[in-house]
């Protein structure tokens, strides 16, 4: 079953992603190339709201699908559905309604942005206004909150309540240092993560596809069954709209020693050989 990526910033122009078409045909081939099959555009929303629109998205994508059928090699196309990396604001479910916040491929699932220190008390009213449209909280990139990583119970509590978390693969790969490794690694390994996802904003260089590596990452660390449901069986249903069935999160949320003895024979490895 190929990748799915449902974080991505590949539609040019629109904020910090390429900003040329032929960049972003660029990264879907990339990706493509490392067996993503589907993709989700989810441009920042405040970017979209101050310089662009929600009908200028929809073209941009609509663009870049077209290109993509021109282009992907036979066998290996890859689609771009549209979704949103929405801010964390007060007024989030007002803009829900205003159709100024999208979900991920017009599903219940809405993704949004986590702050990198803190987790304000403010959060917990949001998601909570959020359910009660019925809608599905997505919280990205746990692993780097400073909050979250100090209260995994936390996040065990916002998983009961019904939010998911989607973790970065650049995370898992250490692209962004071992504390946010050691996070994301543990956080899959504990079923409080049900996604991966590329948050690729370049083909190469910084923030590129990267989803092969971390896959590896992952089925090292917990099992080639973890990691196909982190890469490819979650995120499908979450774009299909039925939300992922997590194995019940247990009292003892540490890491066993095996996976930390696993964890420093990998810190071992040399950067660019894989895991």
């Amino acid at each position: 079953m190929p990748y799915v990526d449902i974080l991505t910033h590949i539609l040019p122009a629109v904020d910090d992603g390429p900003e040329s078409m032929a960049e972003g045909v660029q990264m879907a081939l990339a990706a493509a190339r490392q067996g993503t099959r589907t993709i989700v555009a989810t441009p920042h929303q405040r970017d979209v709201l101050l310089n662009s629109s929600m009908d200028d998205v929809r073209s941009v994508a609509a663009d870049l699908n077209s290109r993509l059928r021109r282009e992907s090699p036979s066998g290996a196309r890859v689609r771009v559905l549209l979704g949103m990396e929405n801010h964390l604001s007060p007024d989030l479910p007002e803009q829900v309604d205003a159709g100024q916040a999208l979900t991920l491929n017009a599903s219940r699932f809405i993704l949004i942005a986590l702050p990198f220190t803190t987790f304000p008390d403010y959060i917990t009213d949001i998601l909570a206004r959020l359910r009660l449209k019925r809608l599905v909280p997505v919280l990205a990139r746990p692993e780097r909150n400073e909050t979250l990583r100090r209260d995994v119970k936390k996040m065990a509590a916002l998983v009961e309540e019904g939010t998911l978390f989607v973790a970065s693969a650049g995370s898992i790969t250490g692209e962004f240092g071992k504390e946010a490794q050691r996070a994301a690694l543990r956080l899959t390994g504990r079923d409080l993560v049900h996604a991966v996802v590329s948050d690729m904003h370049r083909h190469e260089g910084s923030r590129p596809p990267g989803m092969r590596r971390a896959f590896r990452w992952v089925e090292r660390a917990s099992g080639s069954e973890t990691a196909t449901r982190l890469f490819e069986v979650q995120p499908q249903m979450i774009l299909r709209g039925h939300s992922p069935m997590a194995e019940p999160v247990g009292n003892d949320l540490e890491p066993p020693s095996w996976w930390l003895s696993r964890l420093a024979g990998f810190a071992r490895r040399p950067r660019g050989g894989g895991p």
